[in-house]
């Protein structure tokens, strides 16, 4: 039982007129995708830190001030292992699922957000590469996209029965047996209690981040392949040309390859130029879902007209 405590409470707002609701804020589309991003990871925060689910979340409960989102009336908010909580949790990814795609925000599926909220491999160290590229599958999927069943299957979702803990698995040997044939749609628990998809054992990274890993690993070793062959044509190519055009080139390109005998110092002094190079150029790249939104638009502006 807590006793004597006490509850520190402010003001949100300016010159005495308090912070709007969300639901009364005008925002822009790209306002709305950053308020959208900071909304979910305050629901995660509050599951995985605070271990609470809030239970009543909608554009009622949050203010806007200084370009940031607050949550509020937090009092009826559940304890994280609450029997209903992860029942209220989907309402609440419903909830906020549904107002920001009204603001034109390509968002996650509900059951994509809950995972997100409830993935105990989620760590700080990642989270920014698993939101990027839950953000690039959202921009990516078009209305047309979603099937009628793929609409059925969420509404099953929202309402089917979830284990918190292994120990709430019923039936753990058969969902066992299908999950080693690959019917796992069914089974709904692996990202809360941190097993494999195929549930044989503990799952250590993001299953999100797992496939795009395999296939940066083969984009780059095609990238290091095509170097090494412009590097062999590049070689040949100095052999016929004059000193002149080699000085000349040597300015405009930067040289990112590693020749023979090469010193330690030379070796320092490339590799160097190589991070500021890649430094300079991620400082100036567009993210891909932000990209990719704008392309699309711009094809339905030009399909409209």
């Amino acid at each position: 039982m807590l006793r004597s405590h006490v509850l520190v409470m402010g003001f949100l707002g300016s010159q005495g007129w308090p912070a709007p609701k969300l639901k009364d804020v005008e925002l822009t589309e790209s306002k709305s995708r950053e308020l959208y991003l900071q909304c979910i990871q305050i629901m995660r925060t509050m599951y995985q830190e605070c271990k609470l689910v809030h239970a009543d979340l909608s554009e009622f409960n949050m203010l806007y001030h200084d370009g940031r989102l607050y949550v509020i009336d937090v009092s009826q908010a559940v304890e994280h292992d609450h029997p209903h909580a992860l029942e209220f949790l989907r309402k609440d990814c419903t909830n906020m699922t549904d107002f920001f795609r009204r603001k034109g925000v390509s968002t996650m599926t509900v059951k994509e957000l809950f995972d997100f909220i409830t993935d105990i491999t989620i760590n700080e160290e990642n989270i920014d590469a698993y939101l990027e590229r839950c953000m690039e599958i959202s921009a990516e999927r078009t209305v047309d996209d979603v099937t009628e069943q793929d609409k059925v299957d969420e509404e099953v979702f929202k309402k089917v029965y979830i284990p918190r803990t292994l120990d709430e698995v019923m039936h753990f040997e058969r969902d066992l047996d299908k999950a080693q044939v690959g019917e796992t749609s069914e089974i709904l628990y692996q990202k809360l209690t941190g097993l494999k998809e195929d549930l044989s054992g503990a799952q250590e990274n993001p299953t999100l981040l797992e496939n795009r890993t395999s296939t940066t690993i083969e984009e780059c070793m095609n990238v290091s392949g095509n170097q090494q062959d412009a590097s062999g044509d590049r070689e040949e190519h100095s052999g016929s040309n004059s000193d002149s055009e080699s000085d000349d080139e040597s300015k405009t390109h930067l040289n990112t390859y590693r020749p023979r005998g090469e010193s330690p110092d030379s070796k320092r002094e490339r590799k160097k130029a190589v991070k500021e190079a890649t430094r300079e150029k991620r400082q100036n790249k567009i993210p891909k879902h932000i990209k990719k939104r704008k392309e699309k638009i711009a094809k339905t502006n030009k399909g409209k007209k």
